[in-house]
């Protein structure tokens, strides 16, 4: 769908400009200077001629196939011209212009204008309020930025415009480069989910990062971005954890916040891999130009310094990385190869004297060591050290291994000449050996989310159609005992529930389960039944369990169902909870019930669907994971009974989307099996 954006036979610049002050000579100028082999049509309703080529005033009047239009005119003309490009047959079009939803009600219904004529004539549109395009494949910078994007392997999807020039900058000044580079801008019609499916097959793209202010179409991201990460790197810095920042992203793009934990587990679950700000998103992105896995987590430090090495060596593991040990024979290596007062162990310390032929012994050595799969060197200024040559040297065995080899020179003055020459090499340098490990360890992530991403895939596409009770029909007015039943549909066990009509038909069905009993009032008028007082526990005789009824009664009157008797069952106290979100679909919760749950929050999350391992982890995550593994004396509980109600809760939710909450609390979990006690149910 997307190909002729990137690789179009012909473009027509509608809003092209002679007049350098325009951006619609920026435009033109960016597309002519770049390399760009088609043919190129300038659109301008005053000229023959725009910068020296035949301009025409519509694009009905060119007469020819294009493949791709760019406009660039104010707001109000746009989709005028838009229209026109569809009786034109012209199918993918960039607006570049601003001035709709991000600005406010005018601006909205133009935008939603713009869609309808999308959808009338089957148009595909980047924008608007977009940069624009730069590919490298093509030569192609259909944008108004400044320069022009290095050829690489990274695509690099930006919904913010002025993210994607600072990108550029400092990319061409660090040797990174792009395959295709892309500005969403509003995202009208074309968003990071169709970029994702493209770039899953593009060959040219063997790793994508992504800066995104909202995500719609959340479970069709989650499976598309899964897709994609199952097989490259996907790294996305996606802000709004404040409310400051939702606000401004409101006012930026038009945007819609999305929950931060809804986000966050979203990730998760598809393979990608969260950077949380600039400074980290340029450094994965420094990496991934030259490295695109990292095949263990074992990795080695190489400093003439003693103290930045033990600092980096808190670094490495800080950020999910460990510090290899090396085989006997690189030990040996070392030691015959440097000063007695070097350190042979990881950190290798070459010592403050050293010169460039210490580096070199050291990082032959560590290569050819199956124990060590990442290598940062580090180097800072002193009398005798030869910056330029060690320079030279770590670039060079850079080249000569799949390794991915980092260097850091911490200083200023003495090393900015050979800092200049590193950041345009194809070693990946950075300033500080803190941006070099957190980089590693981002790359080692992945590693774990290519199998979360390949997981969620398998789940997604399970076929679950026996395993549930699909065509029972759930009803807001569902009382209590309709409720539990409902688990029960779904192989989730359920203690023991009997309801009374009457104070002595309450003292006869507690007498049969036998004391001491819980009592719980049953109406399909309330939800909250703690709210109300409707909740007794360690019921032990006739009077009390009469009293109780009788107050329920006067106090609830007609919206009173019935008294439901249950047996007091023993065990720890769980929680399972079910919250829909609008984007991303069911939310499931697991945590601790009790004070745990109000207090302590310590609770973990996945979205629907879920299978037997993906619930047992669920449990494992929570802090307090102890309490129900048995810890000192406490009884273990039976955690595959707790895995086997979440799946069921997971099957429930994705056949009965009209669910909006559902709260199973407690589950009492004992060493034998689980019940659910009470529940909640919202439709």
């Amino acid at each position: 769908m997307l190909n002729n954006f990137f690789n179009p036979k012909s473009i027509a610049v509608i809003g092209a400009s002679s007049n350098r002050k325009k951006l619609g000579y920026g435009m033109l100028r960016n597309i002519l200077d770049h390399g760009y082999r088609g043919k190129v049509y300038p659109v301008n309703l005053k000229y023959n001629k725009v910068q020296g080529i035949k301009a025409y005033s519509s694009v009905l009047d060119i007469g020819q196939k294009i493949d791709l239009a760019v406009i660039v005119i104010p707001a109000r003309a746009v989709n005028f011209v838009l229209t026109e490009c569809g009786k034109a047959k012209i199918k993918n079009v960039i607006i570049i212009s601003a001035g709709f939803k991000e600005i406010g009600k005018e601006g909205i219904v133009l935008e939603q204008e713009m869609k309808e004529i999308s959808k009338k004539y089957e148009i595909n549109i980047l924008g608007p309020n977009c940069l624009g395009i730069l590919d490298s494949t093509s030569n192609l910078n259909a944008s108004f930025a400044e320069g022009m994007v290095q050829k690489g392997s990274i695509g690099f999807i930006s919904q913010s415009g002025a993210i994607c020039t600072g990108m550029l900058d400092w990319a061409n000044l660090n040797n990174v480069g792009f395959s295709r580079f892309v500005s969403m801008g509003n995202k009208a019609m074309i968003s990071e989910i169709e970029l994702l499916e493209f770039f899953k097959t593009d060959k040219k793209t063997k790793a994508v990062l992504a800066y995104l202010e909202s995500i719609e179409r959340g479970k069709e991201f989650m499976k598309v971005a899964a897709e994609l990460a199952k097989i490259k790197p996907l790294f996305i810095i996606k802000p709004g954890t404040s409310k400051a920042s939702c606000k401004a992203m409101k006012s930026h793009t038009g945007a819609l916040a999305n929950k931060e934990e809804a986000v966050k587990v979203a990730f998760s679950q598809a393979g990608i891999v969260r950077v949380n700000n600039l400074e980290e998103l340029f450094s994965v992105a420094k990496l991934l130009s030259r490295y695109d896995s990292l095949n263990s987590d074992k990795i080695a430090i190489i400093t003439n310094a003693g103290g930045p090495g033990v600092i980096s060596t808190d670094e490495v593991e800080g950020n999910g990385l460990k510090m290899a040990i090396f085989k006997k024979e690189t030990t040996n290596i070392l030691k015959n190869g440097l000063p007695p007062t070097a350190n042979i162990h990881n950190p290798v310390d070459v010592i403050g004297d050293a010169k460039a032929d210490r580096y070199e012994i050291a990082i032959e050595a560590l290569l050819a060591d199956k124990n060590v799969s990442g290598i940062i060197s580090i180097l800072t200024p002193q009398k005798t050290t030869e910056i330029k040559k060690t320079a030279n040297s770590l670039v060079k065995f850079s080249k000569k291994s799949s390794k991915p080899v980092l260097a850091s020179f911490i200083g200023g003055v003495s090393i900015e000449n050979e800092v200049k020459m590193l950041n345009k090499s194809s070693l990946a340098f950075y300033n500080y050996p803190s941006q070099a490990a957190f980089s590693l360890g981002k790359l080692w992530q992945y590693k774990k989310a290519k199998k979360d991403a390949a997981n969620y895939l398998k789940i997604l596409n399970a076929d679950r159609s026996k395993q549930g009770n699909k065509e029972k029909v759930l009803s807001k007015k569902m009382d209590f005992i309709q409720s539990l039943n409902v688990l029960k549909s779904y192989k989730i066990p359920i203690v023991r529930s009997l309801l009374a009509k009457n104070s002595s038909q309450a003292i006869k069905l507690a007498k049969e389960i036998g004391y001491p009993v819980a009592l719980k009032i049953s109406s399909s008028k309330i939800s909250h039944k703690t709210e109300v007082g409707g909740v007794k526990i360690n019921i032990n005789d006739d009077l009390e369990v009469k009293e109780y009824f009788d107050e329920a009664r006067k106090k609830l009157g007609a919206k009173l169902d019935g008294i439901v008797i249950q047996p007091m069952v023993k065990g720890a106290e769980i929680i399972l909870g079910v919250k829909k979100d609008e984007n991303f679909g069911h939310l499931i919760m697991f945590g601790l019930g009790g004070i745990f749950t109000e207090i302590a929050k310590d609770v973990s999350f996945r979205f629907a669907p879920i299978d037997r391992k993906e619930a047992l982890k669920m449990i494992r995550e929570i802090k307090s994971f102890k309490i129900l593994d048995g810890y000192r004396n406490l009884p273990k509980a039976n955690l595959d009974s707790i895995a086997d109600a979440l799946v069921g809760l997971s099957n429930l939710i994705s056949e009965h989307k009209e669910i909006k909450e559902l709260d199973i609390n407690p589950l009492i979990v004992t060493e034998k099996g689980c019940f659910a006690v009470d529940v909640r149910i919202e439709i």
